[in-house]
């Protein structure tokens, strides 16, 4: 998915693959925050299990994260904003600065129904 953007529309660009990194972030966090409170209160059965939990939860989204973002170069912007927009990480409020070409191309590629 190759789609040119202009000078502006890169500064845009960056500004939403930022808000989607972020999102990424903090939903990596609260997923590990959630398996601490879970071992705090004893749910897990052994301390192992809890941090096998933890492990697999940091790796699984550091891997989401990577697949995402790593070695996408400028050319590609476009393809990471429809993979964010599919994974929930950014809406397409969050497109409106875009022209009209590139916010759909964005939507159709992400694969959700827009209105």
């Amino acid at each position: 998915m190759y789609h040119e953007l202009t000078k502006s529309q890169k500064k845009v660009a960056r500004i939403v693959m930022d808000k989607g990194l972020d999102n990424h972030y903090k939903r990596s966090l609260t997923d590990v925050e959630n398996i601490i409170k879970k071992w705090r209160n004893g749910d897990y059965e052994s301390v192992k299990d809890a941090y096998m939990k933890l492990f697999n939860c940091v790796d699984r989204n550091d891997n989401i994260i990577a697949k995402t973002y790593n070695g996408k170069g400028g050319s590609r912007w476009v393809e990471i904003m429809a993979d964010q927009l599919s994974q929930g990480v950014i809406t397409v409020d969050d497109l409106k600065d875009f022209d009209n070409e590139v916010r759909n191309a964005i939507i159709h590629w992400s694969g959700i129904k827009s209105d």
